[in-house]
């Protein structure tokens, strides 16, 4: 390569910005016109200029700050996983950019593309990927940064594609709270989880179902509902799942705020938990002792989730295969009845 040739004689050449081509040669992923890629790569090949000082550099040149994208910042459950990682960042000196997508995948694009720009040293995805198109092209694209320039990307539950992942086995977790439920006598159990694009609801649905046939019991379709991580839709579900006879004994909802949906509907009914219907929930998250009844629910250690995500991301070295299960716990309280 010859040294006394920079980007800016390529910009020059080709009559762009020195960002745009900066984003063409290090491939960033921003839109750049196919008029204005071919005149940069004509530019870089008639002056023999090599990109790949660019990228050595852009492989150090990171900031001192840790990207969170969180699906729902208001989610007591998500909440605690930053906690976790923006107090560990801190102390390892790091700052912290909380970003929240509202659970809309257009959002998180252009988080990801912020955060990119931003030449953030990591970034920690809070919440499950989720099943579209648009959404496994941009992993795909940011796979593809982490590999080329060393962009550290952590996530907490499942995205669909192979990243580096700090969490607890939702799926066991999930054939585990359906046992605990056939063992206290329970035959007709619901379900009510998050939307059916979400890869979180499939890890909860597949434990499920799995608990269920390995007792023999063939999944009833009309006690599931695949909805939202929200207490609206843990009370619509439940509404509609009380339309269905025999109604179920017993509900598992993949989040406490789902499970103060159902037991506000259940009030609404006139139905008693746990004397007419069990409830049990994964999180116990705060609330989960202040309702009434007390909900029985699965710890998951969402603080040190996130605080061990952070320290991952910093680590010497990080593998793209790296999955960690943290120890989780059932807390039983007064939400769940055994039945003969």
């Amino acid at each position: 390569m010859n040294d006394r040739v920079s980007i800016s004689d390529v910009a020059a050449l080709a009559k762009v910005s020195i960002a745009t081509v900066s984003r063409v040669i290090n491939n960033t992923g921003y839109p750049v016109s196919k008029d204005a890629q071919e005149r940069i790569l004509k530019a870089v090949k008639e002056l023999n200029y090599s990109p790949s000082f660019a990228a050595q550099r852009l492989r150090r040149d990171f900031n001192p700050v840790i990207g969170l994208i969180v699906r729902d910042i208001a989610n007591s459950f998500f909440g605690e996983i930053a906690k976790g990682a923006t107090e560990r960042a801190m102390e390892r000196g790091y700052l912290s950019f909380v970003c929240n997508t509202g659970r809309d995948a257009k959002n998180e694009v252009e988080f990801h593309e912020l955060l990119w720009k931003n030449r953030v040293r990591g970034i920690l995805m809070i919440g499950g990927g989720i099943d579209s198109l648009e959404y496994q092209k941009m992993m795909e694209k940011q796979i593809q940064r982490s590999e080329r320039f060393g962009l550290r990307i952590v996530v907490n539950a499942p995205q669909g594609v192979p990243f580096p992942m700090v969490s607890v086995d939702l799926e066991k977790i999930s054939t585990e709270m359906t046992h605990y439920l056939l063992n206290k006598g329970h035959t007709s159990i619901a379900l009510i989880t998050g939307e059916q694009g979400v890869f979180t609801s499939r890890s909860h649905f597949k434990g499920y179902a799995d608990a269920l046939q390995s007792y023999g019991i063939k999944v009833d379709m009309d006690l599931v509902r695949l909805e939202a991580f929200t207490e609206r839709c843990g009370y619509t579900a439940c509404i509609d799942m009380l339309k269905h006879e025999p109604k179920p004994t017993a509900i598992c909802c993949g989040c406490d705020p789902i499970a103060v949906g159902v037991l506000h509907a259940l009030s609404e009914a006139n139905l008693r938990v746990p004397e007419d219907i069990s409830v049990i929930s994964i999180g116990d998250t705060p609330i989960a002792n202040h309702l009434r009844p007390a909900l029985t629910s699965v710890h998951v250690p969402r603080y040190d989730m996130g605080a061990r995500a952070v320290d991952l991301i910093l680590s010497e070295s990080m593998e793209k295969e790296h999955i960690e299960f943290l120890p989780y716990r059932f807390i039983e309280r007064e939400s769940v009845q055994a039945i003969r």
